[in-house]
């Protein structure tokens, strides 16, 4: 529970305002977080435990999984192609086939049905 004070110091309040990081100050903080492996790796399982609390049921993984590999081969088509547009054809050969292999990905989660009302299984579309 909430608890509000039944006053406040005028003296409190402008010390802390004072005291207060400015906003350029906040937002050069958040512009220069390093991205360490623990904060992603935490980052990653906060948004999947999220998702389980949401949908009590593993196909929210493997949808998440899909999602996720779908923008990836986004990603890797998309540096692909800035890399044709500037003459790089070697490294933009390089990203499409990643973004070949995440397709891969896809496609082999397609053939895995996780429970049987799995509608991203091309199995149970057919049936």
């Amino acid at each position: 529970m909430t608890t509000v004070p039944n006053s406040f110091s005028m003296d409190e309040l402008s010390k802390a305002m004072e005291d207060a990081p400015k906003e350029d100050e906040l937002q050069a903080q958040v512009n220069n977080k390093e991205y360490t492996q623990e904060y992603v790796e935490n980052a990653a399982s906060d948004a999947i435990n999220f998702a389980e609390d949401l949908v009590a049921n593993p196909l929210v993984h493997k949808v998440m999984a899909m999602m996720i590999i779908n923008r990836m081969v986004a990603w890797h088509s998309s540096v692909a192609g800035r890399m044709i547009k500037d003459g790089n054809s070697e490294s933009a050969i390089c990203w499409a086939r990643d973004a070949g292999k995440f397709q891969s990905m896809l496609d082999s989660l397609t053939e895995i049905c996780i429970t049987d009302d799995d509608f991203t299984c091309i199995h149970n579309i057919e049936d």
